[in-house]
């Protein structure tokens, strides 16, 4: 989708999106799906993080003793993750980086655990490009391997984010959020405006995002088409997942 004025997502706001995801605890997610990967008695360390952002989650798996792998198709955000790394870890493959679409990716290596997470599925807004995304994962796992991911539920995308506008300060930024959401397509969209406050001047940035909501049961189906035995949770716990959770996790492995 194009609107005059507005950028495609995850381009302008690269260089803030670590300040606005601030109130985000990465740290419980990620201890979560540790205790994931350990019920699933799995104990090469090696993780692929798709969608992997600015890097705040592969510096966590780093700090775990984790060699990582961050895919992401966005060149600005790849461009502040490089910037939380040493040459050293990049030049020494502890970390690795690559820009590539996770509808159709491929890598010089299997791994045993793939991740996808903050509603980065959300923004496939069709089941072909779902399923897509889970074909690439599935050919790039390890048998026996691990996929965990969240996703935001229709609820979450229409009742929670609706048709409402958000305002926020975080430091020298002001955020806008305007939010509508389509039930037909099940698509919210969000034209995202930053007014960052830097030495007496203001800076402008727009953005446009949209995600789609997907029925749990399509979820479970597209992921069972492709080989995986999936088991859908209320996020971050272990309850079995409902349409009225807000967000929702996944967790589709190998066989």
């Amino acid at each position: 989708m194009k609107l005059e004025g507005f950028n495609p997502p995850f381009t302008k706001i690269a260089p803030y999106y670590d300040r606005l995801m601030s109130f985000v605890n990465y740290r419980s997610w990620v201890n979560h799906i540790e205790r994931i990967i350990m019920m699933h008695n799995i104990k090469e360390k090696i993780l692929l993080d798709i969608a992997c952002g600015t890097g705040v989650c592969l510096e966590l798996w780093l700090e775990k003793g984790y060699r990582v792998i961050g895919l992401d198709a966005s060149e600005s955000m790849l461009d502040v993750c490089r910037k939380r790394f040493s040459q050293n870890l990049l030049n020494n493959g502890r970390v690795k980086l690559i820009q590539q679409d996770m509808r159709n990716f491929s890598l010089d290596e299997q791994v045993p655990v793939a991740t996808c997470l903050y509603d980065s599925l959300n923004y496939l807004l069709t089941s072909e490009e779902l399923l897509n995304c889970f074909k690439s994962v599935y050919l790039n796992l390890k048998d026996g391997g691990i996929f965990v991911f969240d996703m935001n539920t229709r609820h979450a995308l229409e009742v929670e984010w609706g048709n409402q506008r958000f305002e926020r300060r975080d430091g020298p930024i002001h955020s806008i959020w305007d939010n509508t959401f389509e039930p037909v397509t099940g698509i919210s969209t969000l034209k995202l405006t930053l007014n960052v406050y830097q030495n007496g001047d203001i800076f402008t940035f727009k953005e446009i995002h949209q995600e789609r909501a997907y029925p749990i049961d399509e979820i479970k189906k597209l992921l069972s088409q492709v080989g995986f035995e999936v088991n859908l949770y209320r996020h971050l716990t272990f309850n079995p997942a409902s349409e009225f959770d807000t967000r929702i996790m996944g967790v589709a492995r190998k066989i």
